[in-house]
């Protein structure tokens, strides 16, 4: 049985704060001790994150950053994405971050409602590019770690409950903890400066749901807060700068003062050093919100396999697990009139209609111009949504959704999906894999050519003596 932790049964003379045990395995853990498979993944988690920040480096939102940072300058330490531009580094990170972040495309990690990524890498990467000699596997290395934590924080905090039932937006929130163990760990940072660097964190940690609610563009900005901070705080405390101690586990300390108390030990520490998170990410093959996927899937298969155009139906009926209905698919008048792109991108009557209408969901169904074309609002209102509770997923992460569909023939159809689409368990194809970042450079303006090259730079990653290859062969038209 899970141990949730309560202040009275954990004694700091006793058992020291659990962050003590967190730095001392990130700064323990070298390049040598990552299993494999761990390599494999981190290397598709920067190969996903490259393309489709470079693809969201227009949108709006993470257009308006980069353009403020710019005009702001400052000592050039790190590259924005894309560019031969170089700014501080914790500017650098907030900008990429932003750009990872903006077009919903990047991977999730199910059990803790995290998309560790956005929040890792572009820390990562300014780092290594603010340091110089930075080696690819000491890149590896810091983002698998930083992965790990975030993960492993998000998923031992309220087990079983998402933070959007308390509305917290775990990417950003765990993200400040996050990005600081992937600075810090680059940066050299010994036992005292790296829990500093994390209690200077965690008195920046924010991130609530009200963006999503309400489809504010500040959701795409969340990881790039919280990378900007990560990194920020990781620099403070090498100058000498004290944070809190009591990170996690004091009586002010982030269990207890952002969830209550409500934790487990057990879950936090579990398979430390032997497990780590990044083998569990999935990636998306659809650019919006991860709960969406499986009535993307759903509908997909089902109007693919049955030839079923628009014209054909008369009603859909979504149904969606508690977790996903109230953030996908109610109010429903909302969800079949998104006001703006992040509205669509946390829809599920959204992705089902472009399913419906053009038989794919691609990039080209969430811009401005996509959200007012009248044959996808017309069929969005073709849709209904209902609560299910038997959809909920075992063990947590995004629910199933099923699908019922009457046509005006009189006939009904029906299509469940459990597991979408990219999924550890149900993953894409190497080449689904190499034709997203290929699609995302494309879109991006980056020549075919260049982009191969890049991708070879990605997949012989822990091989480079100097990451800062990777965004130099990033720089478009450079």
């Amino acid at each position: 049985m899970t141990q949730t932790t309560s202040r009275a049964s954990v004694d700091p003379a006793v058992a020291p704060d659990a962050v003590v045990a967190l730095v001392d395995h990130c700064l323990e853990t070298d390049y040598g001790r990552l299993p494999g498979p761990v390599v494999a993944a981190t290397k598709n988690q920067v190969l996903d994150t490259l393309g489709i920040a470079l693809a969201g480096s227009s949108q709006p939102g993470a257009r308006q950053l980069r353009e403020l940072t710019i005009e702001m300058a400052g000592k050039p330490e790190a590259r924005i994405w894309g560019t031969d531009v170089r700014v501080p580094a914790q500017d650098a990170a907030r900008v990429n971050a932003t750009m990872s972040h903006a077009l919903d495309y990047d991977d999730t990690h199910e059990r803790s409602f995290v998309h560790p990524s956005v929040i890792t890498i572009p820390a990562a990467l300014a780092t290594a590019d603010m340091l110089g000699e930075v080696s690819g596997e000491e890149v590896v290395t810091a983002i698998a770690l930083g992965v790990d934590t975030a993960c492993r924080l998000a998923s031992a905090a309220r087990p079983g409950v998402t933070g959007f039932e308390h509305g917290w937006h775990n990417t950003t929130l765990y993200g400040y903890f996050a990005s600081t163990v992937v600075a810090g760990k680059l940066m050299g940072l010994d036992r005292d400066q790296l829990v500093s660097a994390l209690g200077i964190a965690f008195h920046q940690a924010s991130g609530n749901s009200q963006a999503h609610v309400d489809g504010a563009l500040t959701k795409r900005m969340g990881p790039g807060f919280a990378s900007y901070g990560g990194l920020l705080s990781a620099r403070l405390a090498q100058r000498g700068v004290q944070g809190a101690t009591g990170v996690l586990e004091g009586i002010r300390g982030f269990f207890h003062q952002y969830h209550g108390n409500h934790y487990s030990r057990d879950i936090l520490f579990e398979g430390l050093g032997s497990t780590f998170a990044g083998t569990e990410v999935a990636f998306k093959p659809w650019p919006s919100c991860r709960g969406t996927h499986t009535a993307a899937d759903a509908a997909l298969s089902l109007f693919t396999e049955s030839g079923i155009a628009a014209e054909h139906v008369d009603s859909i009926t979504i149904f969606n697990g508690p977790g996903e209905f109230p953030l996908l698919a109610a109010p429903l008048a909302k969800k079949q009139n998104p006001a703006s792109i992040v509205d669509a991108q946390f829809s599920n009557p959204w992705v089902v209609a472009a399913a419906l209408v053009d038989h794919k969901v691609t990039l080209d169904h969430f811009t401005s111009e996509a959200i007012r074309r009248p044959d996808l609002l017309a069929a969005t209102r073709l849709i209904q949504t209902v609560e299910d509770q038997s959809l909920v997923r075992p063990g947590g992460g995004p629910g199933g959704a099923r699908l019922e569909v009457r046509l005006k023939d009189g006939r009904t159809l029906g299509r469940t999906v459990a597991y979408a689409k990219g999924e550890p368990g149900n993953p894409m194809s190497t080449g689904e894999f190499r034709q997203k970042f290929l699609d995302c450079t494309r879109a991006a303006g980056m020549p075919a050519g260049q982009a191969q090259e890049l991708l070879g730079h990605i997949g012989s990653l822990e091989d480079l003596p100097r990451s800062g290859a990777l965004t130099e062969a990033a720089v478009i038209g450079g």
